[in-house]
């Protein structure tokens, strides 16, 4: 067996790569170097931020900090 490591910066390279390895029948692994350091928690984590953003579960900075002003409000701890 011969390894080919192949390193991609783009990402519409990589579904090309992958198309045409499909398409030749060979097997192959893909690793994401960027994430080679984060434990399986980090990695869930950042997957559950990535399907709120998708989701559209997000504030803007704007809505953000009105939402804490209005809770410190709330609980008498404004300035």
């Amino acid at each position: 067996m011969t390894t080919l490591t192949v390193q991609i910066d783009k990402e519409k390279d990589l579904s090309a790569l992958q198309e045409v390895l499909d398409r030749l029948g060979l097997e192959y692994q893909m690793q994401d170097d960027e994430w080679a350091g984060l434990s399986a928690a980090e990695i869930e984590g950042i997957n559950a931020g990535i399907d709120d953003v998708e989701a559209g579960r997000i504030f803007t900075h704007e809505e953000a900090i009105n939402r804490i002003t209005d809770k410190l409000k709330q609980l008498g701890i404004d300035k």
